[in-house]
């Protein structure tokens, strides 16, 4: 049996073959700085939104296998595929900014895996002169050719480029093979064996299990919310927590399992001998068990737990690469679950197949311009006039409409988020140009801002560029930021906002209630407005817990002089409770769905700003006709029932007047005061 490898802090081979000092060396005689890993970081988030890393690894072993004398080594295809993944990560390394001992053990590691596979120095170099070439339209795309920057960003390029080079090339020239092996088959961070070395693994538990009659496990292991460790205090930090849970994991498990780490955040774990399922999900819920105590990093407390999917030889595949894939599958599914785990069932596959069709369509969805924004009125409470709109996103594709909880997560797990929020804020700034040629007095339109819009390094000056190009004013525009995102990194959220607001934007906090912010930040940050998640208003008349919480929220914002916005309203009963606290204004389907562009410049047309009454008395009730229920609403003394279509029907004496007053609550008639 095969025991589990314990993670070591120094593998061997990274040490003893490249020296901290040597490292630093190299770095310095190539002039390799923190300038041009600050440039590499910013290409690097252009790459990863274009998904160029996959993009070239595969046509980089279609051109390999263009070669007689190569093709006898990659004639399996399942072997391709997994150097495909391999390299895509590889190069998807190079511009991520992280470049220490453990990225220089990762190298060295794949540099001896290159040998094996007869991938001699000159078709080494090769990739790099075929990577760079690829890259420059990147670098042209995100800099000017006559730009400064891009000859700046090109030249830390080949810099790092050199750099992984050498320590490709030292694979070649010198070390002891026996630690190259070792390099080649463990995780440089935590020593567990890796993708290699699992494979192997995975081989010997369906033999074993084939041969007994019994059963083999894949345990995909994914952290949750890991990627927030990494933003808000370091890739140090992080690999330290990696490095710590890996040892968790380690002791976990029974002797004869392995444990591998498949690279960032995932592990795998190979269980063998199998009788029952209820030796698995003991053996996974010990694994979630182990990972969930506070790990301490340098003074700081943090916690982390996971999500675990589960696949069975030989039910669920008879092939490594079917187990992987279907265990792969089902962590997805624990994940929406978070801190669980589930086992693998053949209806996933649907949903795998889904999402993934659905990532290749929205890779697509800007250039076929199939994205569009819908405007949701927000009411000044005290007046009911109109304070503003929230402009939110649509996705058409054919006679579909998606709805953007399906879209949006993945788009910001793909990273396309970034081109698909420019698109939303170029089309928002561009809105908001024509509605004050209509009307001076046009309403400033919300947006809605990402993360990873966030923390990109030139997301001020592409802003500005943004708002300049449409001919927008800044205060015309809002940028509506979620309370975790601005917690995460606070300090350089605090910064990149207040450069944003410098220019005149409004800023402010979305979903708030539903995160964790300090106070302390609270009030340093440059904001204008919080806005009330929709989850604490909905129970608002009926919980006294969410009725605290949304009293609180208002008197803190109005302690900081802050507007507050309240999500989700939908009756008087939550109209009269937020207009009682003096909430500042409300939005929600009581006032209006989110109207396209067309309809909501129809209101604005319509609409005589100085004209609405001070405050509208309202009291609706059900009114039921068939399977037709529609609000009956009282206006100056008189009943009206929207009928849709424009046509407001007065229940007095079935009269009939036009609507031209906003969202279905109000109506203008002549023969009515005001």
């Amino acid at each position: 049996m095969i025991r589990p490898t314990k993670p070591a802090a120094d593998p061997p081979g990274v040490a003893t073959s490249l020296s901290a000092e040597d490292i630093a060396e190299r770095k310095a005689f190539l002039e390799f700085g923190e300038s041009d890993v600050a440039l590499l970081r910013e290409i690097h988030d252009h790459v990863l939104a274009l998904g160029m890393d996959d993009v070239f690894a595969d046509l980089f072993y279609f051109h390999l296998r263009a070669f007689p004398e190569l093709r006898k080594f990659l004639r399996d295809d399942a072997t391709v595929e997994r150097l495909k993944v391999i390299l895509a990560q590889y190069f998807h390394r190079l511009t991520e900014g992280n470049y220490d001992a453990s990225y220089v053990g990762d190298r060295l590691r794949v540099g001896y895996m290159h040998q094996r596979v007869g991938l001699g120095p000159k078709w080494y170099t090769g990739a790099y002169r075929k990577y760079l070439s690829f890259l420059l339209s990147a670098v042209c795309e995100l800099h000017g050719v006559a730009d400064k920057r891009f000859v700046d960003t090109f030249d830390a390029l080949l810099k790092v480029v050199f750099f992984d080079m050498e320590l490709a090339l030292d694979t070649y020239f010198q070390g002891d093979r026996r630690e190259l092996l070792h390099l080649a088959n463990h995780d440089a961070l935590t020593g567990l064996p890796n993708r290699n070395l699992l494979a192997d693994r995975i081989e010997q538990a369906i033999h074993q299990a084939h041969r007994d009659g019994g059963h083999a496990a894949i345990l995909f292991i994914d952290l949750d919310r890991f990627k927030y460790i990494n933003d808000s205090l370091g890739h140090p930090v992080g690999d330290k927590v990696i490095a710590a849970v890996a040892a968790r994991l380690a002791a976990a498990v029974r002797e004869g399992d392995t444990v591998a780490r498949l690279g960032g955040d995932e592990f795998a774990v190979v269980l063998s001998g199998i009788r029952h399922d209820d030796s698995i999900a003991l053996i996974a819920e010990k694994l979630l068990a182990g990972v969930e105590p506070p790990i301490h990093v340098d003074r700081h407390e943090l916690f982390v737990s996971g999500s675990i999917g589960i696949a069975v030889y030989p039910m669920d595949g008879e092939t490594q690469e079917e187990l992987l894939k279907n265990a792969d599958t089902a962590m997805y599914r624990a994940k929406l679950e978070g801190n669980t785990f589930r086992f693998y069932q053949r209806e996933m596959n649907q949903m795998a197949a889904v999402r993934l069709g659905m990532e290749s369509r929205l890779r697509k969805a800007v250039e076929r311009g199939e994205f569009l924004l819908h405007y949701q009125p927000q009411i000044d409470v005290a007046t009911g006039r109109l304070a503003g709109v929230e402009a939110l996103l649509r996705w058409k594709a054919g006679n579909t409409v998606i709805a953007p909880d399906e879209f949006i997560p993945l788009a910001e797990e793909t990273g396309l988020i970034i081109s698909i929020g420019e698109w939303a804020l170029r089309h928002a700034a561009e809105q908001a140009v024509a509605w004050h040629r209509m009307t001076p007095r046009a309403p400033h339109i919300a947006v809605n801002f990402s993360a990873r819009q966030l923390w990109r390094s030139d997301i001020v000056a592409c802003v500005a560029g943004v708002l300049s190009a449409a001919g927008c004013e800044p205060h015309w525009i809002e940028l509506e930021i979620t309370e975790s995102v601005m917690m995460t990194r606070p300090e350089e959220a605090a910064s990149k906002l207040a450069a944003l607001a410098e220019m005149g934007i409004r800023i402010s906090i979305d979903d708030f209630g539903t995160g964790y912010s300090s106070l302390a930040y609270l009030k340093q940050l440059p904001i204008h407005a919080l806005k009330i998640d929709r989850s604490f208003i909905r129970d608002i008349t009926s919980d006294p817990d969410d009725a605290s919480i949304v009293r609180a929220i208002v008197a803190l914002a109005h302690s900081l002089d802050l507007k507050v916005v309240a999500e989700g309203v939908e009756d008087d009963a939550q109209l009269s409770f937020i207009a009682s606290l003096d909430c500042d204004a409300a939005q929600g389907y009581m006032f209006s769905e989110p109207l396209p562009a067309d309809r909501m410049t129809r209101i604005l047309q319509e609409v005589t700003f100085d004209a609405l009454p001070g405050r509208w008395q309202r009291r609706s009730r059900r009114y039921s006709k068939g399977n037709a229920a529609e609000p009956i609403v009282v206006i100056n003394g008189c009943n009206v029932k929207n009928l849709g279509n424009g046509i407001i029907l007065c229940q007095e004496e079935s009269r009939q007047c036009e609507f031209s007053m906003p969202f279905g609550k109000y109506c203008r008639n002549p023969e009515m005061p005001g």
